[in-house]
């Protein structure tokens, strides 16, 4: 992000080859969006600005400033596009995307396409980065934003930039001419040479902090007109040329009433004009505004934010915590009453009133827990939760702090309050305590307690159910609460029995009777308003469909755990960790069936609902690294496993660290990253195989994969061949899919035969690989189908596990005039990413972005025809050979 760039003096377009790169980009259907990449101060929100103008007369543009507080909250982009989220609603990642998708298009002129123009993106969170890719599916919404080149490009980000959803514009520091351009604009005439000269040497380039000198330079008499030029009357004096320290000197000079007003954006921004105008002057206002240090956004009410990162920085580091705390209490004084609060004002108001030590009604405790759990922010939950003091809401404020406490791994501690409520609350006849029942034996797993403890838990929650019960005939009020909360615990038995391989079926009773209404399509004429969904029908719908997947029926088990995905997001609550539950047993069917990227990630069913499968926590970034390693994005596959690792590591309830640690030493064994393929093996020896049969065997196999290059085997492929004949002969997909995948990266290529079931895939074997007959043997298959390869091939195009196939032949002969059209610099890259160098040690040896050297590899790769760094690297070989003769 251009966190020092300013907003609002736009110079003539001083950049005008990206402005047309832009430009052209999003006229077209590809690519969704464009982030605008370079060095603070480098004009990229004056570039942005630009942008925006032009293609107004094409879309209806929507331009927001991304502040530093969007961080606080995770989904923090979502208090910018809808900043009015009722408080009190459901709130969970799919309504926060349907309120954001409604209020972008309400933003919108009718039958205009939306232009979403963010600067500053990179103070955005992971959730607000995955947000902005769902609104991004959408065809009438587009995207332009800004990201500092010195900060990492998130993986949320990367994923779309390698997937061509985005496209990056990377910006340099201004050259001489540039800067000319902006001076002779910003001085009102021409610019003497001797002038441009003197401060492209003493800011670098960077343009925010020529237009901060040149200011300040002004201001001291120093810049003259002469001779219809103007020049410098003697040298330039300043302390130092960082941009730091002129920003310093700018909020030094800002009047009283000026500096209040940096100083309450500063702590409070984004803050609404209507607030700010009640506590400071408006001509301040105004002329800060005229002075392009604030700006002002429109949507359903101003808004006022700094266009100053760095200056916000520096008026908060001369600000004590009590001048703080006063400020943010005349901010929230004056806003909006607490009958209208938003989700976010909410938030932030029991903030202020938490640090205050003023009191808060555990009511708006209650409801910052509940809501701030469902949006994953687990901290805020817990604070608030822990406040609670009313008994009533005892049991809700408890299950909420255990919830934080499950979510941000800290198992321990939330047994032991789930204990203490499942034992002793009074309110046996509410769902909050089949939830707290859930949840302890979601806590309990990772402490591996046996099916025995497990079992011994729902024994004694039934136990208290059935003696609250005592006295209650059927049809008294309090007999629905005691039948609801009997339901979940029945579901909850067979959740334990799915744990030991006892899956439940969609023929029994309790199935008919919770899931018949949701299996039906709402758009029929005899279901127009099916029963709503409990969550003990959402949880056996997906039970059910584990048990499908397991035994071979993968068509039906996506089916029905899509429609369980459908009935979550109509339940009047979605929890997160119940959200992860569904979702895991969801993206499970999808790897057993083979679908592991593009359209097939999206869960659409019979009715118009469609969700695409994501989520937050290790299992999410497991199936997003298959996705990466199906396609042959390693680098990024080898990053997603990492993550996994990282967030399954000592608690581990489904059984899923064993398969991230093989799957990472199996992506870095192609990467040929021998030292990260030990680190990954010693940690996968040092855990035993433990979850289903699946998890093990993917594990297993991934790491046999890998294993070959400790011992320096020759033909490893062999033990993959092996092992995918044995996994297609059983019918487990997930290991078919998965071997297929790498060993086609090794060399060979799998066919299917026409008219074959699942299990009877068999193989052709090329380039340098054993023979036929060989391959079939190891296989076991005692079969091989060389007939009509080709045919075979393309009748079942989503049987070629490598990456999609580059248009047009790779051969050295057909890209060297590819070669001729490089760059000095995309040459220079080509050859370090050739030698084996990662993008980040390429960055290192050239001093130049990591973002940068992707994007050159990306140029790079359409101008030679190769799709991949390992053809390029062959490619590159090949080329060089006849020069080093």
């Amino acid at each position: 992000m251009d966190d020092t760039e300013g907003t609002h003096t736009s110079p003539p377009i001083i950049r005008a080859a990206e402005l047309q790169e832009i430009v052209i980009a999003l006229s077209g259907p590809e690519p969704a969006g464009i982030i605008v990449s370079g060095p603070g101060g480098s004009g990229m929100t004056t570039l942005l600005d630009a942008a925006a103008s032009v293609l107004s007369g094409s879309f209806s543009v929507i331009a927001h400033n991304v502040s530093e507080s969007f961080a606080d909250i995770p989904f923090g982009i979502a208090m910018a596009l809808v900043p009015d989220l009722p408080a009190r609603t459901k709130v969970w990642p799919g309504s926060i995307v349907a309120a954001c998708r409604k209020a972008v298009r309400g933003a919108a002129a009718s039958g205009s396409p939306a232009l979403l123009v963010l600067d500053n993106i990179d103070f955005l969170d992971d959730m607000s980065l995955w947000l902005l890719n769902q609104l991004l599916v959408e065809p009438d919404i587009r995207l332009i934003a800004t990201h500092r080149s010195d900060r990492p490009l998130r993986m949320e980000l990367m994923e779309s930039v390698v997937s061509r959803q985005l496209s990056v514009v990377t910006l340099d520091d201004l050259t001489e001419e540039q800067l000319r351009e902006f001076l002779d604009d910003r001085l009102g005439g021409r610019s003497a040479r001797s002038l441009v000269r003197e401060i492209h040497i003493l800011t670098g380039g960077n343009l925010q902090t020529a237009k901060l000198l040149l200011d300040e330079a002004a201001a001291r008499g120093e810049i003259v007109e002469q001779a219809g030029s103007w020049m410098l009357s003697g040298p330039i004096r300043m302390d130092g040329s960082q941009a730091l320290e002129l920003t310093r000197h700018r909020l030094e000079g800002y009047s009283v009433p000026q500096r209040q007003v940096v100083d309450l954006l500063a702590v409070g921004e984004p803050i609404p004009l209507a607030v700010l105008e009640q506590l400071v002057q408006k001509r301040a206002i105004e002329a800060l505004r005229a002075d392009g240090t604030i700006r002002v956004q429109k949507d359903n009410q101003e808004a006022a934010t700094l266009s100053h990162a760095i200056e916000g920085r520096l008026a908060r580091q001369q600000l004590g915590p009590a001048r703080i705390l006063e400020l943010h209490r005349s901010i929230y004084a004056a806003s909006s009453p607490a009958g209208d609060d938003s989700l976010w004002t909410l938030f932030r108001r029991v903030d202020l009133e938490q640090a205050s030590g003023l009191t808060v009604p555990d009511a708006d405790l209650l409801a910052v827990a509940v809501a701030a759990n469902d949006v994953h922010d687990h901290r805020r939950a817990r604070r608030s939760a822990e406040a609670v003091r009313t008994p009533e809401l005892g049991l809700a404020a408890g299950v909420e702090l255990a919830r934080a406490l499950y979510q941000t791994r800290d198992f321990p501690g939330a047994v032991t309050i789930l204990k203490g409520l499942v034992a002793n609350t009074p309110d046996v006849l509410s769902l909050d305590f089949a939830h707290a029942v859930w949840l302890l034996l979601q806590a309990l797993l990772p402490t591996a307690p046996g099916a025995s403890g497990l079992q011994a838990v729902l024994q004694d929650a039934r136990r208290r159910l059935e003696d609250a019960a005592v006295g209650i005939a059927p049809g008294e009020a309090a007999y629905s609460g005691y039948a609801a909360v009997r339901d979940e615990l029945d579901v909850l038995q067979l959740y334990l029995d799915a744990q030991n391989g006892s899956w439940p079926s969609a023929s029994g009773e309790l199935f008919q009777r919770l899931c018949h209404s949701q299996l039906v399509d709402p758009g029929s004429p005899s279901e127009r308003h099916p029963m709503p969904p409990t969550q003990a029908g959402v949880l056996l719908m997906a039970l059910v469909s584990q048990g499908l997947a397991v035994s071979g029926r993968f068509a039906d088990a996506v089916a029905l755990s899509t429609l369980a995905l459908e009935a979550l997001g109509r339940l009047p609550r979605c929890p997160v960790d119940f959200h992860s539950a569904v979702l895991t047993i969801h993206g499970s069917n999808l790897i057993w069936r083979g679908q592991w990227g593009g359209p097939e990630m999206f869960c659409a069913g019979s009715s118009s609902y469609s969700n695409r499968m994501s989520y937050f926590g290790g299992s999410a970034h497991l199936y997003r690294a298959l996705v990466l390693a199906r396609q042959g994005s390693l680098e990024l596959a080898c990053e997603q496993f990492r993550q996994a690792k990282a967030r399954l590591d000592e608690a581990d309830p489904d059984g899923l660290l064993p398969p991230a640690l093989g799957g990472l030493a199996a992506a870095a064994w192609l990467l040929g990253d021998v030292n990260q393929v030990r680190r990954a093996l010693a940690a996968y020896d040092s855990r035993a195989s433990s979850g289903n049969y699946l998890a093990s065997q993917l594990a297993e196999s991934y790491s046999s994969a890998a294993r070959s290059v400790l011992l320096g085997t020759e033909h490893s492929h062999r033990k993959l061949l092996q092992l995918a004949g044995s996994a297609a002969k059983k019918g487990h997909r997930a290991l078919e899919m998965l071997n297929l995948g790498l060993a086609a990266r090794t060399g060979s290529r799998g066919y299917r035969q026409l008219g074959a079931g699942v299990s009877e895939l068999v193989w052709s074997v090329e380039s340098g690989m054993p023979s036929g007959e060989e391959a079939g043997q190891e296989m076991g298959t005692g079969q091989l189908s060389t007939s009509e390869p080709q045919q075979a091939f393309d009748q079942e195009e989503a049987f070629a596990f490598d990456e999609p196939r580059p248009v047009g032949p790779e051969p050295a002969s057909s890209a060297l005039p590819g070669v001729v059209k490089l760059s000095q610099r995309e040459r220079e890259v080509t050859a370090l990413v050739a030698s084996g160098l990662s993008s980040a040690e390429v960055a290192a040896r050239l001093g130049i972005a990591v973002n940068t050297v992707n994007a050159h590899l990306q140029r790079v790769y359409g101008k030679l025809g190769v799709s991949r760094r390992q053809k390029l690297s062959e490619l590159w070989d090949e080329l060089a050979k006849p020069e080093e003769e």
